[in-house]
């Protein structure tokens, strides 16, 4: 097992921690799955900090955003069978939840997943509202948890709350 794998009881255990997190913040409904996300580009910021950093750094944080759709650095996105909520996150030795920063009717999103930058990258994209979210996992690389999420948006994963 590699440095940033995770063992089957790690797994489990994340899970179980962001599903507890967002416990209550979603109206009542099912929680279906939960997984910690951020803004890609992590690589490219750091270049641009140490190629001079200012105004390069500036840019590449600014797509970054805009990419994220507006979203905050990092954020916990948790699936129920009817909606798609993103709460901000603050992350330390415990994450912890902030205040919601968007909600989405599943039903009308388009998501999807693309591999081809190092990690997957989720996208939901949701035509009503013209809006567009790109974002991959927290870790510094794919990761169980919010592969799962993944996949449950796209339909392909059985739900894992409650499992």
């Amino acid at each position: 097992m590699g440095m940033f794998d995770m063992s089957d009881s790690q797994v489990e255990e994340w899970r179980q921690k962001c599903l507890a997190l967002v416990e209550g913040h979603t109206g009542g409904e099912e929680l279906v799955s939960a997984a910690a996300f951020r803004r890609g580009g992590a690589a490219a910021s750091y270049m641009a900090s140490k190629a001079g950093g200012g105004i390069a750094y500036a840019a590449v944080r600014l797509m970054g955003k805009k990419k994220a759709g507006g979203l905050p650095d990092k954020v916990m996105l948790a699936v129920t069978p009817e909606r798609l909520y993103a709460f901000k996150l603050k992350v330390g030795r415990e994450y912890k939840l902030g205040d919601e920063v968007a909600a989405w009717d599943r039903a009308a999103l388009r998501v999807s997943t693309d591999s081809s930058g190092g990690m997957t990258a989720l996208t939901i994209e949701s035509p009503a509202e013209g809006e567009k979210v790109t974002l991959v996992g927290i870790s510094v690389k794919d990761d169980p948890v919010s592969q799962n999420l993944m996949e449950v948006l796209q339909g392909t994963a059985p739900p894992t709350a409650g499992a």
